[in-house]
Parts: C-alpha cells; sequence; structure tokens
C-alpha cells in the first residue's frame, strides 16, 4: 500500500452502517461520563473508512466554540513518544546517523557517569534503562524559579536544566534487568535528537517530519516564544485539558504534562499536539513503509521496531520459522517505542491481533495500528478535563476498539 496524500478538504464525516455499533458506544460514552467530547477516526491501506465527533470540545462557558470538530487539535501527552521521538529516531537510524546499539554517552559525554555508560539507545526505546519511571523535575524548577528570579520556568534554560539532573542521576535498575516504562528515557532520546541534527526537538520535528508528511496541524507549543508575545495558540481549535492546581487554571493550547511544561512546552517525552488527520497521515506512511511503499522510513527499519525480536519477518513468516509466536507478543508489553496489547494497557481483550502496536496518552488521546490488516484507530478525547480524575476510559478504550474490529468484519 502506498500512502495517500489527502487533503484537508477531504476530512469529513463518514459513518458506514457496519459501524453502527461503533457511533452507538461514542454516543454513550457522552452518557456515561467516559469524556466531554471524542473524535473517532478509522483508516485502512490509507483511506478514511469511519470518521466521527461527539460532544463538546470545552466545558468552559466563555469558549468561542464549544463545538468537538474532526479538525480539533488535541494535547497527545506520552503520544509524543512513538509519533515524534520514536519516528525521528527512525528516521535518524535509516540516514545512519546512529545505531540502536550504540551507547547514550557516545552521544552525551555527562550521562555516563553512576554506571549509566552502558545504556543503549535500544534500552531507552524499548524500556530496559534502568532509569527511574518518573520525577518531578517540575517541583525544582518552581522553586528554584521562584527563590532566583531567573525566569527559568517554562524555558528552554529549563529543559538544559532537566537534561543536566538525568545525566548526574542513578539508575534504580541494571540496565537490561527489567522493563519499567520511563519518560526520562525518552527526554533523554529528545536531547539525542537534537544532538544529532543540531536543532532544537521542535524545530527537528518540524524539519524532519511534520513538514515532509504535511502534518499542518501538529507541533509543539514553545512556551518561550509564547511569553514573547512571537507566537500565539488558537485557542478556539484545541480541546483544552483540565484545571491545573498549580497553574491556577484550565489549560488549553500549554501542555499538559507538568515536566514538559517546566521545560517549556518541548520534550521527548510529552508536549506535542496534533489532530486526527494527521495522526492518520503518519499512520498510513509507517504501515505504507512496512510494506515497502513508502521512502519516508525503510520497510527493515519499522519491522525492527515494531518487532524488535525479529526485524525483517513479517507475523507469518514469525510463525512459520518459529522465531516468535503470538504468546511471545503477549508476554512482552514494549516493542521500540511503542506498545502491543497487553493486560497491563488493557488492551488485551480489544480484539486486536498480537501483532498490533499502538501507545496511549495520559490526556486520552490513542493511536493503535494493525500492520497486516493495513488499519489505523485513531481515538482523540479530552478525558482529563476538567479533572484527570476521570479514568472511565481505560475501560472504554478496549471496548471500542473491539467494536471497531468486529465493524471490519462486516464490511466487503
Amino acid at each position: 500500500m502506498e500512502a495517500k496524500q489527502l487533503s484537508y478538504q477531504e476530512l469529513s464525516y463518514r459513518l458506514p452502517a457496519q459501524f453502527s455499533a461503533v457511533t452507538e458506544m461514542l454516543e454513550q460514552g457522552i452518557v456515561d461520563d467516559v469524556f466531554p467530547g471524542a473524535v473517532l477516526l478509522v483508516g485502512r491501506q490509507g483511506d478514511i473508512i469511519y470518521a466521527n465527533t461527539v460532544g463538546a470540545r470545552s466545558l468552559e462557558e466563555d469558549a468561542s466554540s464549544s463545538e468537538m470538530r474532526l479538525d480539533t487539535v488535541f494535547d497527545i501527552a506520552s503520544l509524543t513518544q512513538p509519533v515524534v521521538t520514536t519516528t525521528l529516531i527512525m528516521h535518524l537510524l535509516d540516514k545512519g546517523k546512529l545505531k540502536l546499539t550504540d551507547k547514550v554517552c557516545r552521544y552525551i559525554q555527562t550521562f555516563s557517569v553512576h554506571n549509566k555508560g552502558e545504556v543503549t539507545i535500544e534500552q531507552l526505546l524499548n524500556h530496559t534503562s534502568g532509569l527511574v519511571h518518573w520525577y518531578p523535575y517540575f517541583e525544582e524548577i518552581v522553586e528554584l524559579n521562584n527563590s532566583s528570579r531567573m525566569g527559568l520556568l517554562a524555558s528552554s534554560s529549563a529543559k538544559d536544566y532537566v537534561y543536566n539532573i538525568i545525566h548526574r542521576s542513578q539508575l534504580k535498575y541494571k540496565p537490561g534487568q527489567k522493563q519499567v516504562f520511563s519518560d526520562i528515557g525518552f527526554i533523554i532520546l529528545g536531547e539525542i535528537i537534537e544532538v544529532l541534527t543540531g536543532y532544537p526537538l521542535e524545530k527537528a520535528a518540524q524539519k524532519l517530519l511534520f513538514q515532509p508528511l504535511s502534518m499542518r496541524s501538529t507541533s509543539f507549543i514553545d512556551l518561550s516564544l509564547i511569553k514573547r508575545g512571537t507566537i500565539s495558540a488558537n485557542t478556539d481549535v484545541i480541546a483544552p485539558t483540565e484545571q491545573c492546581s498549580w497553574r491556577k487554571k484550565i489549560l488549553c493550547g500549554e501542555v499538559h504534562d507538568d515536566n514538559a511544561w517546566a521545560m517549556g512546552g518541548v520534550s521527548g517525552h510529552a508536549g506535542c499536539f496534533s489532530n486526527a488527520f494527521d495522526l492518520h497521515n503518519l499512520a498510513s506512511h509507517l504501515l505504507a513503509a512496512y510494506f515497502g511503499e513508502d521512502g519516508f522510513v525503510s520497510e527493515k527499519t519499522v519491522k525492527k521496531f515494531w518487532y524488535p525480536s525479529v526485524p525483517t519477518a513479517t507475523p507469518a513468516r514469525m510463525f512459520q520459522d518459529e522465531v516468535m509466536s503470538s504468546r511471545d507478543l503477549k508476554d512482552s508489553r514494549y516493542r521500540y517505542g511503542w506498545e502491543g496489547p497487553h493486560k497491563d494497557n488493557g488492551m488485551n481483550t480489544s480484539h486486536l491481533s498480537p501483532f498490533a502496536v499502538g501507545h496511549a496518552g495520559f490526556t486520552g488521546c490513542s493511536l493503535w495500528i494493525e500492520p497486516e490488516a493495513g488499519i489505523d484507530i485513531v481515538l482523540l478525547t479530552n478525558r482529563v478535563h476538567p479533572s484527570r480524575s476521570n479514568k472511565k476510559i481505560q475501560n472504554f478504550r478496549p471496548e471500542l476498539h473491539k467494536a471497531v474490529v468486529e465493524a471490519f468484519s462486516k464490511l466487503s
């Protein structure tokens, strides 16, 4: 399959009769307070098969428009990791700029302290680096900012400050010993991208990813430029997130993730804003690459990242050669920058195959891909608006994907 170059004019509501149960489930999500609003876009082999919205973009009384639209832009939170950071690492790998087995300290010499010298790029990607899961860097930055009045908060200097803290940090586990999701590893992957490209992460993403793939509604929102008045976020098209307890406002047009915000809005672990059309577009290019029909990244690289144990095999060959079975995939949640359906992310009950890859973001956004079927499922919600306490989407998401899979079985 070849990635199709679609225009935004082609983005319109598509509600095939076979997807009626999917539509009903989306509408029930509003009734059950799973989210205030949602966008669901389902594609196959580059075509948009289903596109629908439910509910409201914003619950704010003073919002100029509360309508949820197909092109509404969302803070995609940790979905930044596969969409931006991992895809850029794929691109740099194909260009010969790095190897997955390279030690991180080859590019960041100060990272090697406290026995981190053996950590590899591969281990950052599959969460086996031994770095901690998370750390509240934003608290230190806020305290330092308040005491020094240096204007450190939400700046590129704060990003460098976080990088330096991580460089000096100690591992929680021996590298390769344990698979534990780590935002910290993806912060460092973002720094590696900056070192290798010579650009700040947001410019590297714009130049190497968003522009080449015509992802026109996808970007980081650099808070230092907002402060200076150089740019402004169009909050009329962005879905708000939550009432932040320490920023003292409903967040809209600035990143929800606390650490990413303190770092200036740009990080390898969070900070990207996008819409359903652009995410479908990216998925279409990755699927085309999977079938060897797209030049953005190579077939070998996509398969290496989605099926790390057998980089050049197709799922059929994995079974045939007994190199990897569906049981092997079910037992491992993390691929390279992506996840598979697993009991720990709830997607093991979604009727997606063991070969599916995807990721979710804390704000209620997700992208899942069925490579062999050429299917991508983009679900974007504002489930944290106005509070992160609403966690109903954890049960809703796998059931919705199950309904999508069943709908495809009815299509000719």
